[in-house]
């Protein structure tokens, strides 16, 4: 009868295993070890959706590599929100708004307690426009804070 692993293995403070070696490795390092434990691990491996989402990509058909380049500072930026980020800054932030140049890889950023829209807005025009001029391309993942009215307004 196959062993099933600890529960803290699942997930673990590291997050997700990424195949069945680091699996086994995992379970090795806590202290366990049984004569079957690389095909239990092969077969968990292929049963939990986790592992089948960060797995190594290994046969995965090629595809071209698309270079991001840009012909001047800020001409092509982009912006993401990282965060919630627990535990929360002295100050009581959480979230962080980035934008990165994608030609000279400069990176502004501030903190928020809750990134809004027009908080967003304001730092494209603090951090951005009034520092190093008006990008043309900001490449986002168009979360509704970072995709509004106030931002097309901000472009035009």
């Amino acid at each position: 009868m196959p062993v099933k692993p600890p529960n803290f293995l699942k997930t673990g403070t590291c997050g997700n295993h990424m195949n069945e070696l680091v699996q086994a490795i995992k379970i090795l390092r806590a202290g366990y070890f049984w004569m079957t434990m690389e095909s239990d691990c092969c077969k968990y491996v292929q049963r939990f959706h986790q592992c089948q989402i960060y797995s190594d990509l290994i046969k995965v058909p090629l595809s071209e590599l698309n270079a991001m380049s840009s012909l001047c500072p800020f001409v092509a930026c982009g912006m993401d929100v990282i965060g919630p980020i627990e535990p929360a800054a002295s100050n009581g932030h959480q979230f962080i708004l980035v934008a990165i140049d994608y030609f000279t890889k400069w990176v502004e950023a501030t903190s928020h307690k809750s990134v809004i829209k027009k908080m967003v807005a304001d730092f494209i025009r603090n951090n951005i426009i009034c520092r190093f001029g008006i990008p043309e391309f900001v490449i986002t993942d168009n979360g509704a804070n970072l995709n509004s009215h106030m931002m097309k307004d901000i472009c035009e």
